[in-house]
C-alpha cells in the first residue's frame, strides 16, 4: 500500500489545510478547514477548495487500494454543487467503483452539520512506477 501520508506533504494540501479522515464506517476521505483564504468574493468557500477535496478524497481511496510501485494521476474530474458553504467546515468521502489501469470513484461533500454540499467523480490512470532512470 501507498504512505498515505506522502499525499499530505503536497503544496496544496499544505496549503489550503486538508487532512486525510475516515468517517465512522471506515470510508476514506479529506477535512478541509475554513478559512477566509479559501472564500470567493461573495463569502462561501470557493468552488475550486470543494473540488479539490473530491479529487484528494478518490485520490485517498485510489492510493489506499494500488501497491507501492504504482502511481496514479488524475485524468478527470467532476462536481456538482448542492448548496453554499459558509462558516462551515468540509469533509469529502469518497468509495471506489471500477479498479484497474483506470480507476473511478466517487466522492460526496458534507458540512460540519452533515448536509450534503457536494458529489463528484473522479478517474485516475494508474501506472507503474519506474526507476529514476530517466525512461518514460
Amino acid at each position: 500500500m501507498v504512505d498515505l501520508d506522502l499525499l499530505q506533504t503536497g503544496n496544496v494540501w499544505k496549503y489550503i489545510g486538508m487532512e486525510i479522515i475516515r468517517n465512522a464506517e471506515g470510508q476514506p476521505g479529506v477535512h478541509v478547514r475554513n478559512s477566509e483564504s479559501l472564500k470567493q468574493i461573495y463569502g462561501s468557500v470557493h468552488g475550486g477548495i470543494i473540488a479539490t477535496a473530491v479529487d484528494a478524497a478518490v485520490a485517498v481511496a485510489v492510493n489506499s487500494a494500488i501497491g507501492k510501485d504504482y502511481g496514479a494521476a488524475t485524468v478527470e474530474l467532476k462536481v456538482n454543487f448542492l448548496y453554499p458553504v459558509v462558516d462551515s467546515d468540509i469533509f469529502a468521502f469518497a468509495r471506489l467503483v471500477k479498479e484497474g489501469n483506470l480507476m473511478v470513484g466517487t466522492a460526496e461533500v458534507f458540512d460540519n452539520q452533515g448536509q450534503l454540499v457536494a458529489i463528484g467523480t473522479a478517474t485516475y490512470k494508474v501506472r507503474p512506477l519506474q526507476a529514476s532512470n530517466g525512461n518514460k
